[in-house]
């Protein structure tokens, strides 16, 4: 397989794990995208040992590394620099909520989500009206729990999305620190 094969190879399998992830998030199924991802990897490294070019000499090698370190660096960086952000995010700010009674007897509740001062803006705001508090129903109350739930789930989200930034950014930094102790050790600097 010529070079140029392999790289197109490399674009379908790229296209390829695109529509998988596309696929898993739009049905909600993880699993596809996992089976995808390790697909990819086991026909790159197929496709990769057939190629019969001469593909690396030392320059290819060094600049490889280079943008390897470069993007790990940017992936790094970005990474810790959402982390901060989406941790902020979901630590600012603050929620309410309130009842607000009519002569009637109904009741209607209300929850927000607002972000941080000092223009606190609402995020969420929804409301929910109980029409007969005295005899509540099994619906006002899987409504009720909706209400709160969707409030919760922004913060919640952002929280988790922030939490894995944090893990990404710790992991790359220990496995370069790892790899780099290796090589020293390995090669001697």
């Amino acid at each position: 397989m010529k070079q140029r094969t392999y790289l197109i190879c490399v674009v379908l399998v790229a296209i390829s794990l695109i529509f998988a992830l596309g696929f898993g998030m739009t049905s909600a199924n993880m699993i596809v995208p996992v089976v995808a991802v390790v697909a990819g990897i086991g026909i790159l490294a197929l496709c990769r040992s057939r190629v019969t070019e001469v593909t690396e000499d030392e320059l290819s090698t060094i600049l490889h590394g280079k943008a390897a370190l470069s993007a790990l660096e940017v992936t790094i960086l970005v990474a810790a620099i959402g982390f901060a952000v989406l941790m902020t995010f979901s630590f600012t700010g603050g929620t309410g909520s309130a009842l607000k009674t009519y002569d009637n007897g109904s009741i209607v509740v209300v929850y927000g989500v607002l972000t941080a001062p000092p223009d606190p803006e609402f995020i969420y705001d929804s409301t929910y009206l109980i029409p007969d508090p005295a005899n509540l129903t099994i619906d006002d109350v899987v409504a009720l729990d909706t209400l709160f739930a969707n409030g919760h789930r922004i913060r919640d989200t952002a929280r988790a999305f922030g939490a894995a930034l944090g893990v990404v950014t710790v992991l790359l930094t220990a496995l370069y620190g790892a790899f780099l102790w290796y090589y020293n050790r390995r090669y001697g600097t």
